[in-house]
């Protein structure tokens, strides 16, 4: 089956999702490079933390081929959990005001491809699926290497002398 030639990377990467523990916000003293009030950090640590079980259990149906819940979970991280239904009016202007222009075209990407795997599921292909889930993953990425890098300190690397190979 072609599938599983070209898709043992990325389900060696579904596998580590799944038995990577859920991200933990409770607590979390960091300083966050976006610069919000208390209440509005909780919700976007509460966004953060179902996106991060969203992705997990993406990663599980996929190895099951359930495409329904595939489709299901990337519709609902396409929409937001928390943050559309939950912000008040002032919330939403203090969103625009004060988040980075950065961090607003990753969240609209980051959705973006949250759409396009749960378009996948339609067909269904299990390698385009697979294609897209590991590019929402690189969405995490790319704005936790940015936003979240004192969290994620894994972000943080530089490498010592850039003319070694």
């Amino acid at each position: 089956m072609k599938f599983r030639k070209s898709g043992i990377a990325v389900l060696a990467i579904t596998i580590a999702i799944c038995i990577a523990p859920a991200p933990s916000f409770a607590g979390d003293k960091e300083k966050s490079a976006v610069d919000l009030s208390p209440e509005l950090m909780t919700l976007l640590k509460a966004e953060m933390g179902a996106l991060g079980n969203g992705i997990q259990s993406v990663a599980l149906s996929i190895a099951t081929a359930d495409w329904k819940a595939v489709n299901e979970t990337a519709k609902k991280m396409h929409a937001s959990y928390i943050m559309k239904k939950s912000l008040t009016p002032a919330q939403s202007l203090e969103l625009r005001q004060k988040l980075p222009s950065e961090f607003k075209r990753l969240d609209m990407e980051f959705h973006a491809r949250a759409k396009q795997l749960a378009q996948a599921t339609e067909s269904p292909d299990p390698e385009l699926i697979a294609f897209r889930y590991s590019r929402l993953v690189e969405g995490c990425a790319n704005c936790h290497s940015v936003f979240a890098s004192k969290r994620f300190p894994g972000f943080e690397y530089q490498p010592k002398n850039q003319n070694q190979h």
